[in-house]
């Protein structure tokens, strides 16, 4: 690991937290869906400049958006129920998670008799501009989906990594994405989970010799090391009752990588702290280190403190949810009382944390132009709640079923859902809804067949630790601000 100093890595205590961070009462009005709220919402939406969503310079369809994880897309919003525009079904049974790149999406799969391969769809008509087949004919892969995952490089070309199922070594095909064919093939400097952000690709492994888990800067090419943190430690058991991955998804804001990591320096038992990485040189310039206490130990051991978890960058801030704040709770029982909490992404320094209300849990999250979209859970109920992200303060709230998620948003618009049944009781539809991100309004509602349709899986901020092989959503938000989707069969345009 680079050498830290205590420049480097600032623990920030609970007494200087609550000195210099402003800790918000929840204050808000319900939303209002009037005709009137919904008509100015709309006419505000129409007429507003583009939103500045993230620092972040690639031209290619993020996963989530951009890199901050955000969920946040840079588009224009949908102020109607949309209709589907095309869908198309090759005859594919399970679909890879899309990439939009310029007027294409890329998806695919090798589970199907014919049009097996990757795949680039024309997103104006959704027909296949080109496919390039022979990637399913090596490794054992004819008739599997695999777990396929898809990276931007900074030459405009697209890096997919798909595994073998013969135990031969994973293929990283680099995609001429104009042409459509492989160009050209990678072999990685170090064995390693790949990742990327924003054109940097950096891997996670660990060496079991040297007792500690490794993030690792990379090349665009992948055969050069540019830089080793080695200061984390190894994976826990997936059996522990406390299982967390040691590494969580990142976010990237700048030349700065968040992300929350199990450090070797942490007292036991450890769980995830937030650190910033320097993306160009892998240093760690500050980790968070006042952890609440969450759970009291059952042996007279250090207590369970609260896991920083998945982090995102809205309204320039790195935002996390922290638990515990109200006081530990029983050993095997979850605290309740949540707060979020925004930083400084370079200094560390924390900007706000919200007021924990006894009883409550915050589930995901969705940043929705200069306001934080939050699921709170409450006993048997579920609301939506409206953080500014300028301060932290309450800005609205609204009573939703228990079955709703937030999603993802665009042009200060937030899309959530709800499963419901369809007309014939077979199947479960989804209720796709938009609402006002600065009121809380309710703009539109619409059905989206549910049948061969995953359309709210991949999208949660906290993936399930346990669950493998997730490669993202099966729906994209374009540049235009239509939703390009995959469903087990085909694809599709919501618009």
């Amino acid at each position: 690991m680079t050498a830290m100093t205590a420049r480097a890595v600032r623990a920030i205590s609970l007494l200087a937290v609550l000195a210099v961070s402003p800790v918000w009462p929840v204050v808000a009005g319900q939303a209002d869906d009037s005709p009137a709220a919904r008509a100015a919402a709309i006419a505000r939406l129409r007429t507003a400049p583009s939103i500045p969503v993230c620092a972040d310079p690639g031209a290619m369809g993020r996963t989530f958006g951009t890199t901050c994880n955000s969920r946040e897309f840079p588009a224009p919003a949908i102020l109607e129920a949309p209709k589907i525009v095309w869908q198309t079904r090759p005859g594919w049974w399970g679909a890879w998670s899309p990439l939009l790149v310029g007027e294409l999406m890329l998806t695919g799969s090798c589970n199907n008799d014919g049009n097996a391969g990757l795949s680039a769809l024309d997103l104006r008509t959704g027909k296949t501009v080109w496919r390039i087949a022979d990637i399913c004919t090596v490794g054992n892969r004819r008739g599997t989906t695999g777990n396929v995952a898809f990276f931007e490089l900074p030459s405009g070309e697209v890096l997919m990594v798909y595994p073998r199922d013969n135990g031969e070594p994973t293929d990283y095909y680099v995609v001429d994405v104009k042409a459509g064919r492989i160009v050209r093939s990678l072999t990685p400097a170090a064995n390693v989970t790949l990742r990327g952000l924003g054109g940097s690709l950096t891997g996670v492994n660990q060496s079991n010799r040297e007792g500690v888990s490794n993030l690792i800067g990379f090349n665009p090419s992948l055969d050069q090391v540019l830089w080793r943190n080695r200061g984390f430690r190894l994976a826990m058991r997936n059996d522990d009752a406390h299982y967390q991955p040691t590494f969580s998804p990142a976010a990237r804001t700048d030349d700065v990588l968040l992300l929350s990591a199990r450090s070797k320096d942490q007292p036991d038992p450890a769980t995830r702290q937030l650190h910033a990485i320097d993306v160009r040189t892998g240093e760690t310039l500050w980790r968070h280190t006042d952890q609440p206490a969450v759970e009291r130990s059952s042996g007279g051991g250090g207590a369970w403190r609260s896991d920083d978890g998945v982090p995102m960058v809205a309204g320039g801030k790195a935002i996390i949810r922290v638990q515990g704040l109200l006081g530990a709770a029983a050993h095997g029982t979850k605290p309740t009382g949540d707060a979020l909490r925004a930083f400084d992404p370079r200094s560390g320094a924390i900007a706000w944390t919200t007021q924990p209300i006894a009883g409550t849990l915050i589930e995901n999250r969705v940043a929705v132009g200069d306001v934080l979209v939050v699921e709170v859970v409450q006993g048997g109920t579920r609301a939506l709640w409206g953080y500014r992200l300028s301060d932290g303060a309450a800005a609205w709230r609204r009573s939703v079923s228990a079955q709703i998620h937030v999603l993802a948003s665009a042009g200060g618009v937030l899309y959530a859902s709800e499963r419901r049944a369809s007309a014939d009781g077979r199947n479960k539809d989804y209720s796709l809804q938009a609402l006002d991100g600065r009121t809380g309004t309710l703009l539109w509602t619409t059905t989206v067949p549910g049948h061969n349709l995953d359309f709210e899986g991949g999208w949660g901020i906290e993936p399930d630790p346990r669950r493998t092989g997730s490669q993202g959503p099966a729906w994209r938000i374009g540049r235009d601000g239509a939703i390009y989707g995959v469903t087990l069969t085909g694809a599709f345009k919501l618009q």
